[in-house]
């Protein structure tokens, strides 16, 4: 039976599950390079459906009838500009999404700088590496804080090499004080304990197959717009591993930490 046109007219109406503005972390605009958004389970042949992407950059996964009340989703890119992530998030049923604001179909991942991500002259920021007895950890989480307080002026991920880029932001140096250089505290997380691959061969058949996976909860109506995991400030399950170190970063430059920070 047609919704909204006589019989005679064929009608396919197709509604929107989850809607997806995938974001720069460090700019907070919206990523314009193209960036692909699958399911988890492709990666062991297993198809879902597919989330389209427009020429708005923003991507779209329509209600099908294999949707289940969880879709776990991989954001990837090739070319090391921005680490990937992989996110769960809950499908509500059509007829409760009808009801509600369309905000709450709607998520903003986060993703943060890649070692190829695109600099900009004067930026403030450090490279380094995170590793565990000698072997890299991927996917850690890094955070930057100004020294003797919980400022967070800086967040990033390390990526499958252990690697990762930390841009400060510009209100860590007050106009008013410039200090150059800028004292900051680096905070690295990762996994308590490594993860070991199901099969001996599944590191070759899938490069991200030990992303950590983030889950996110239903919104909120009344508080519109908070989601703490898209935005990548909850931490992963089991990341309580974790090391800190000051560093003194020239403004304006991007500093190399040549030393590894070792977790436990």
């Amino acid at each position: 039976m047609n919704e909204f046109l006589p019989s005679l007219f064929v009608e396919n109406v197709r509604r929107l599950a989850l809607g997806l503005e995938p974001l720069d972390a460090e700019r907070r605009t919206r990523i314009a390079h193209p960036i692909r958004v699958v399911f988890s389970e492709e990666a062991r042949g297993l198809k879902g459906p597919k989330v389209d992407r427009h020429p708005s950059c923003l991507h779209a996964l329509l209600y099908d009838p294999r949707l289940k009340a969880r879709v776990r989703l991989r954001f990837l890119e090739d070319n090391r500009r921005f680490v990937p992530r992989l996110i769960s998030y809950p499908i509500v049923p059509v007829a409760q999404a009808e009801l509600a604001p369309h905000w709450m179909r709607v998520r903003h991942p986060h993703l943060f700088p890649g070692a190829a991500y695109d600099l900009t002259g004067l930026m403030t920021g450090v490279r380094g590496r995170v590793a565990r007895g000698g072997t890299a950890v991927r996917w850690a989480r890094i955070v930057a804080t100004l020294p003797g307080t919980t400022t967070v002026v800086g967040r990033a991920q390390g990526d499958d090499r252990g690697e990762f880029l930390l841009l400060v932001s510009p209100q860590a140096s007050p106009v008013a004080e410039l200090n150059d250089p800028l004292a900051i505290r680096l905070t690295v997380t990762g996994p308590a304990i490594a993860p070991v691959p199901s099969t001996p061969d599944l590191r070759s058949l899938d490069p991200w197959w030990d992303l950590p996976e983030e889950i996110a909860d239903n919104l909120d109506p009344n508080q519109p717009g908070i989601d703490t995991v898209s935005t990548g400030e909850d931490l992963p399950t089991g990341y309580t591993a974790s090391v800190a170190r000051n560093l003194s970063l020239p403004l304006g430059a991007i500093h190399s930490e040549t030393a590894p920070f070792n977790l436990p």
